[in-house]
C-alpha cells in the first residue's frame, strides 16, 4: 500500500473511528433517558393506590324503636341534653301513617265531549256526574269531605276558585268514579279541553282530582327521659307530655343501596386499577424492549470500535514503514 493511500485509508479509519464513538454515546444517552422513563414508571406505580372493598360494617348502625300502643316510633336521632333534671335526651322520631291528602292528576287523551241536549259531560266512556245534583245524605258528606282536602292541598288549582264550600252549591264541579274512587273536575277546564281540539283525539291534558291516602312519614322532636343499660344502649323513653314508659328495642340495620353504591364504586375503581396496572406493564415492558435494541447496538458499535482501531494500528505501522523507508532513501 502506497503512502498516499494509507494515509487516506487512516483518516478514513478515523473518521469512522470517531462516528462510531458519536453513535455510542448517542445510544448511551438514549439509554439514560429510558432509564428515568423507567424510575418514573416505576415511581408512579408505588404511588398508585389499590381500592379497598367496602364492609358492611360500615353501613350497619344501631336503630332504637319502640310500640307506643298505636304506632311502631323509631328513633333516628338521640341527642343528650343537660340542666334539665326531667329530660336527658333531645329524640326525633317518626311512624309511618296514611294521610288523606288531595292529589291533582293531569289526564292524558281526556276525550271530553258534551251533549248539549242533556247537558251532561263524558271523559272517555265516563258520564260526569255534577256534585251539585248529589242529595244523598251519605255521598254529600262524602264528597264534602273529599273537596275540602283537595282545596286544602290545593289552593292554587282552578277547581279551588269553582268550589264555593258546599257541595250543593258546587254547580261548577263535577265528577266520575273510577275503581271505587272519586276524580273532580272543574266545568272550565271540562270547556277547555273541548276548546283545545276540532276531534277528541288530540285534546289537551284534563285537571282532575282526587282525595288519597297516601303514606307519608310523620316526623317529632322531643324532650325525654331516657334509661340506658349497662352498655349504654337506650332500654326505655318517656317523654315530657306522657307518664307512659315505652321500651325500646334495638336492632342493626345495614343501608344497603349505601353498601351496594359503595361496591359498585369499589368495582369501578378496582377496573381503573387493573388498566393501570396493565398500562404500566406495558409501558415497562416497551421501555426494556428498547433498551435491549440499544444494548445489542451497542455492543455492535464496540466490536466495530474494536476492530477499527485494531485496523488503524496496522495501517499506522504501514504509513510509519513507509515514513522509516523515505528517511533512509534520504540519508543514503
Amino acid at each position: 500500500m502506497g503512502m498516499a493511500a494509507s494515509q487516506a485509508r487512516y483518516l478514513g479509519l478515523t473518521a469512522r473511528k470517531t462516528n462510531v464513538e458519536y453513535e455510542g454515546q448517542q445510544v448511551n444517552q438514549q439509554r439514560t433517558a429510558l432509564a428515568n422513563e423507567s424510575a418514573n414508571t416505576f415511581n408512579e406505580l408505588l404511588a398508585m393506590e389499590v381500592p379497598t372493598a367496602p364492609s358492611t360494617s360500615d353501613f350497619t348502625t344501631i336503630q332504637y324503636s319502640y310500640t307506643d300502643g298505636v304506632n311502631s316510633e323509631t328513633i333516628t336521632s338521640l341527642e343528650t341534653i343537660t340542666g334539665d333534671p326531667e329530660h336527658n335526651a333531645l329524640v326525633t322520631h317518626y311512624h309511618d301513617a296514611i294521610v288523606y291528602t288531595g292529589v291533582e292528576y293531569k289526564k292524558a287523551n281526556p276525550q271530553v265531549t258534551f251533549d248539549s241536549a242533556t247537558g251532561t259531560y263524558r271523559v272517555g266512556n265516563k258520564t260526569l256526574t255534577q256534585l251539585s245534583s248529589v242529595t244523598d245524605p251519605a255521598a254529600v258528606s262524602q264528597y264534602q269531605a273529599e273537596m275540602e282536602q283537595i282545596v286544602t292541598d290545593n289552593p292554587n288549582a282552578a277547581i279551588a276558585s269553582s268550589y264555593p264550600g258546599s257541595v250543593a252549591s258546587a254547580t261548577d264541579i263535577y265528577f266520575w268514579t273510577y275503581n271505587s274512587e272519586n276524580y273532580y273536575v272543574c266545568k272550565s277546564d271540562l270547556d277547555n279541553c273541548i276548546a283545545s281540539s276540532k276531534t277528541t283525539e288530540n285534546q289537551s291534558k284534563l285537571n282532575n282530582y282526587a282525595a288519597k291516602g297516601i303514606s307519608k312519614r310523620v316526623e317529632h322532636t322531643d324532650k325525654a327521659f331516657v334509661e340506658y343499660d349497662s352498655n349504654g344502649r337506650a332500654k326505655s323513653i318517656m317523654y315530657d307530655d306522657s307518664s307512659a314508659e315505652y321500651a325500646i328495642s334495638t336492632n342493626t340495620v345495614t343501608d344497603e343501596n349505601a353498601y351496594q353504591d359503595a361496591m359498585n364504586k369499589y368495582n369501578y375503581d378496582m377496573q381503573k386499577y387493573e388498566k393501570k396496572i396493565a398500562d404500566i406493564n406495558a409501558k415497562t415492558e416497551k421501555i426494556q424492549q428498547e433498551d435491549r435494541t440499544l444494548e445489542l447496538r451497542l455492543r455492535q458499535l464496540d466490536t466495530e470500535q474494536s476492530a477499527l482501531q485494531t485496523e488503524m494500528e496496522s495501517v499506522k505501522k504501514v504509513i510509519d514503514k513507509n515514513v522509516e523507508n523515505i528517511f533512509k532513501t534520504f540519508q543514503s
